[in-house]
């Protein structure tokens, strides 16, 4: 029998390339494919509207299935207004104004109305995308003005973590610890997600606080309020448009609106207050967001040239256009396309002006050819310019803090079997989260039947899929001429391309007659697609960020995705140890919970060696500063409702002990 021995240098190299042809794209290609299926059914469910109580339930459906996704909204109580400042500017009379949306919770407004306005006028919130300076930003301060000069009342929001509404300042500092907008928007979204809230909710909560105060106005006619953004302020009109369309007559959604396979295929990464859990899982698309407004008049502001892709939004009017004709307002859905990259042009702000005049004041109006901008300080609704300086504003962590103290407080409450049982159904649901795929395992034989050693041991590669389009790797070792007398399952990050660094660890164990099974899971060593490196930091907007992104809208996450990884590489690694065999785990860091996780699970698991382990993941949601590094490899939605990592033990022990 030939022994083929594997130089030391070679042996974090070793992949399932090296026993077959595998694809080296999997995960983002894994990503397109569920995305494109679950949107198909939906397609299919949409074509299957024919009347108006189709479309009622429709539009019912997609209503709940964003609610549930967004972890449905905060209680809704008494808002609170204070307008700080009044004053003229060009033709225009303008406010200041500060709402307290929930009690100690602070949103910061401008609000513009001709200066000759007399009785109530038609009104449009506008809500602002991704600028540090929010609705004070030159371009939407243009747009607010723009619609204002056309005869409406207009009010300019600040969304979470913009304008005047920074989270992060601490005493002393003038620049954030976290930057604001979309960097604080991820932050603070973590968090509310491992508590199993979203951050969507609160931005959605200010939008619909926003719609009832322009309603309360004695100036505003609050059956004529329209709603529109761009970018970021796009997403929050679409959501509007979802949870409260009742509250609007009219919306013009801004570069954001395309469709969902439009953006998987441009790599588009988008932060969590756009990341809707489950929503494509569903089957609804963005042509969705649309027929939530049926029949009322929507218009869709686009560029030729945005990352929100305009083919997508083409799409999306086409298979949306029906459902207006349906209703007998088919002249109601409309798109303006300007010559731009991604941006609320000066066209569009007139485009827009136009619309709703013309939808919410059966007239059209003049283009305007320029528009003057102020300096923000003159807007400001705040003496500070930041409700957390000048009014002690609570934040987006303040409010994960209080659903912690929550779940606390009930789980008290719950006794410790009916506690661990659910548990293991929340893992079960979410491991279980795919189609069974049969086990084929495949090996990489040695010549003339030979084996592969390194050093004192013997060594053999398996690959195998976990579940259709994503495979596995592992490397077995044990010391050669021996029988193991167990099995141990070896995860770590960076898997089989840091056994170098692990090596030591290897050979002690299999001297002590152990074998061990090295193995990749999804998304990292040799199965991460070049999508994450475990020697590098891996923070927002990468690659691999984009495929979890991609896994949650599609009701799944990268946690599940490693569990139900490690109980296959239990099928794997009793083809050769035996079925019965006794097997354990040994995990470095976060694998952990992985392990944990899979141990609740299956009881084929003997033991969970954890070295340098993660102690807690309730600590990531805690802190108001945490380390973000590969922080969705722990984002399990909704965890910590069931469990912390000192809970899972005890939860582990309790099964074991029953045996």
């Amino acid at each position: 029998m030939e022994v083929v021995v594997i130089n030391i240098s070679d042996i974090s190299k070793m992949s399932s390339s090296n026993i077959v042809s595998v694809n080296p794209n999997q995960l983002e290609i894994y990503a397109d494919s569920i995305t494109l299926d679950n949107l198909a059914q939906g397609d299919k469910a949409r074509d299957k509207i024919r009347d108006e109580a189709s479309l009622k339930r429709h539009q019912a459906a997609v209503k709940a299935s964003f609610e549930r996704a967004i972890c449905g909204l905060p209680n809704p109580g008494k808002v609170n207004t204070t307008i700080t400042n009044t004053f003229t500017t060009g033709n225009l009379i303008c406010e200041s104004l500060i709402l307290e949306t929930l009690p100690g919770y602070f949103a910061t407004a401008n609000i513009y109305k001709p200066a000759d306005a007399k009785g109530k006028l038609p009104a449009v919130l506008m809500v602002c995308g991704h600028s540090a300076q929010g609705r004070m930003e030159t371009v939407y301060q243009r747009v607010q003005r723009t619609i204002a000069s056309a005869g409406f009342v207009v009010m300019g929001l600040d969304p979470i973590g913009q304008g005047e509404r920074f989270s992060y300042l601490e005493d002393g500092r003038h620049i954030p610890a976290v930057a604001p907008c979309t960097n604080e928007h991820d932050y603070a979204g973590v968090q509310c997600l491992l508590a199993g809230v979203s951050i969507t909710r609160y931005f959605v909560h200010d939008g619909i606080c926003a719609l009832d105060y322009l309603a309360s106005r004695d100036d505003v006619d609050a059956d004529k309020i329209g709603v529109t953004g761009s970018s970021g302020g796009g997403t929050q009109t679409s959501m509007l448009m979802m949870a409260a369309p009742e509250k609007i007559a009219a919306a013009a959604p801004a570069t954001f609106i395309s469709d969902r396979k439009a953006i998987l295929y441009s790599r588009q990464a988008q932060d969590l207050e756009q990341i809707w859990p489950g929503m494509v899982k569903d089957g609804f698309d963005h042509a969705d967001i649309l027929a939530c407004m049926v029949p009322k008049p929507v218009m869709l502001l686009t560029v030729d040239s945005d990352f929100f892709p305009l083919e997508g939004a083409h799409r999306t009017i086409e298979k949306t256009k029906r459902l207006w004709e349906l209703s007998g307002s088919g002249d109601k859905l409309e798109i303006c396309t300007d010559t731009s990259g991604h941006a609320y042009t000066f066209t569009l702000a007139n485009a827009a002006a136009d619309f709703f005049s013309r939808a919410l004041k059966g007239v059209p109006c003049k283009a305007l050819e320029d528009m003057e901008t102020l300096e923000e300080e003159k807007l400001y609704a705040t003496k500070t310019g930041q409700v957390v300086t000048s009014l002690h504003s609570r934040i987006i962590h303040d409010f994960v803090l209080d659903e912690l103290q929550e779940i606390n407080e009930q789980n008290s409450k719950i006794n410790f079997e009916t506690r661990r049982i659910s548990a293991r159904n929340f893992i079960k649901t979410q491991a279980e989260n795919y189609k069974p795929y049969p086990l084929y395992i495949k090996q990489k034989y040695a010549p003339q039947n030979g084996e592969f050693s390194v050093y004192n041991l013997d060594m053999e590669l398996y690959t195998w899929y976990q579940q259709e389009g994503i495979h596995n790797f592992g490397i077995y070792f044990n010391k050669c001429s021996t029988k193991p007398s167990k099995t141990i399952i070896a995860v770590w990050d960076g898997g089989t391309t840091l056994l170098h660094k692990h090596l030591d660890e290897v050979m002690d164990l299999c001297e002590q007659g152990y074998g061990v099974f090295v193995v990749d899971l999804t998304g990292t060593g040799t199965v991460s697609d070049g999508l994450y490196n475990a020697g590098q930091p891996d923070y927002y907007y990468t690659r691999m960020n984009t495929f979890c992104t991609n896994l949650l809208v599609n009701g799944d996450n990268l946690p599940a995705m490693r569990v139900r990884g490690l109980i296959k590489a239990i099928d794997v690694a009793e083809s050769f140890a035996g079925k019965g065999a006794e097997i354990s785990v040994l995990t470095h860091g976060a694998f952990n919970l992985y392990a944990l996780m899979a141990k609740m699970m299956d009881a084929r698991i003997h033991h969970v060696d954890e070295r340098t382990p993660l102690e807690s993941v309730k600590k990531f949601a805690q802190r108001k500063y945490y380390n973000h590094n590969n922080i969705f490899a722990i984002l399990m939605p909704g965890m910590l409702r069931e469990f912390d990592l000192d809970e899972l033990r005890r939860f582990c022990d309790y099964q074991q002990k029953s045996k």
